[in-house]
């Protein structure tokens, strides 16, 4: 039930409804519900209005000593599936008993409505958890009936492939009954050591009296093992910046991780230590010097990771800096232009003169 404060204008009450929570309901043939409300927060007396949708099978009561039901009654034969609203609006009235705007406090409930469709309908949710190798891998898919009809015959598999798209593991999940907008689970385990440390991916298919719905999920099967992501590739020829990015590869922490950096057998960084959470990425980086020409270069990155440490082999590019342009001061530019001038000028004089005195002779 989403609840909206509307306050009109400051006062000495906090208008209230206290009520259980109804939102969002299901419309089933027949169905009645009563819903209790306590009006909190004022001594004056106040209106209550329904606007929205569905109006013809909603109702409240009487307002008695701050105390009113909210009726649902749904008929036997449901509108059109989808999706409705409806709100249930209380407003404090002045002294005289009109709507007093200027000083009143309202409160607006929001009831959202579901008509499920005729016949049979279901909506699943799919997820494996991350896990550690030596573990068993729980299988879950959530079955919810959407429509008015019983489901005489659930049932699920779930088929897990490796990166490769090959499948690596096969799981029949148990029939079930299903009754109409009710709610189930189809479950399992994959026995430990069934999947070795990697990336797997799974699908699963339910099947409901001849019907197919199919969702895919992502997990991994972790090791203590820091995985070196990405890295910064491409070093300036004098000082750069180093990132590395890791991955805690399994669900416990790692309480130190860092990391050596090394062009040609040369180490010229190590970086800070962090502690990474269960299946966390994080951030090694540094600031390293490169004296090399430019150029490709071998490297490693070893990566320490609690007592352990391994190292991946990489390539760096090592290029060259940017030749600095010298800028010519604003001044400079000016006296030039300025003596540019000066000599222009001359020239013109002096052919001004020399013209003048030809004509002399």
């Amino acid at each position: 039930m989403v609840i909206f404060f509307s306050i009109l204008a400051s006062s000495a009450y906090s208008l209230n409804l206290r009520g259980n929570h109804l939102s969002p309901i299901i419309f089933e043939p027949g169905k009645e519900i009563v819903n209790h409300y306590t009006i909190e927060g004022t001594d004056r007396e106040v209106e209550i209005n329904l606007g929205g949708e569905l109006l013809q099978y909603v109702r409240v009561t009487e307002v008695t000593s701050n105390e009113f039901d909210l009726i649902i009654e749904m008929p036997e034969t449901l509108p059109e599936p989808g999706s409705y609203s409806f709100s249930l609006h209380v407003n404090e009235l002045s002294d005289s008993g009109g709507s007093a705007i200027g000083s009143s406090v309202s409160v607006n409930l929001i009831f959202l409505v579901e008509v499920p469709p005729y016949g049979k309908a279901i909506g699943i949710s799919f997820d494996i958890p991350n896990v550690n190798e030596h573990q068993p891998v729980p299988i879950s898919i959530n079955v919810e009936s959407k429509g008015l009809e019983d489901i005489a015959m659930l049932r699920g598999q779930v088929t897990v492939y490796d990166l490769e798209n090959n499948s690596v593991a096969f799981v029949s999940l148990t029939e079930k009954l299903l009754p109409a907008l009710a709610s189930t689970s189809l479950s399992a385990n994959l026995p430990p050591d069934k999947l070795s440390a990697g990336r797997y991916w799974a699908e699963a298919v339910v099947n409901y009296d001849g019907e197919i719905k199919i969702m895919r999920d992502d997990f991994k099967v972790g090791n203590l093992d820091l995985i070196l992501v990405e890295y910064t590739s491409q070093l300036s020829q004098t000082f750069s910046e180093f990132r590395a990015k890791v991955e805690n590869n399994w669900g416990n922490p790692i309480q130190i991780a860092y990391a050596t950096v090394s062009i040609n057998g040369t180490e010229l960084l190590t970086t800070p230590s962090l502690s990474l959470g269960p299946w966390q990425e994080a951030e090694l980086k540094g600031i390293l010097r490169t004296d090399f020409l430019p150029g490709n270069y071998s490297g490693a990155i070893q990566l320490f990771y609690d007592d352990l440490s391994k190292v991946e082999n990489v390539t760096f590019s090592v290029l060259e800096s940017p030749k600095e342009v010298k800028e010519t001061p604003l001044a400079s530019v000016l006296i030039i232009a300025g003596i540019l001038l000066l000599f222009i000028v001359g020239i013109i004089i002096g052919y001004l003169l020399l013209k003048k005195r030809n004509k002399k002779e």
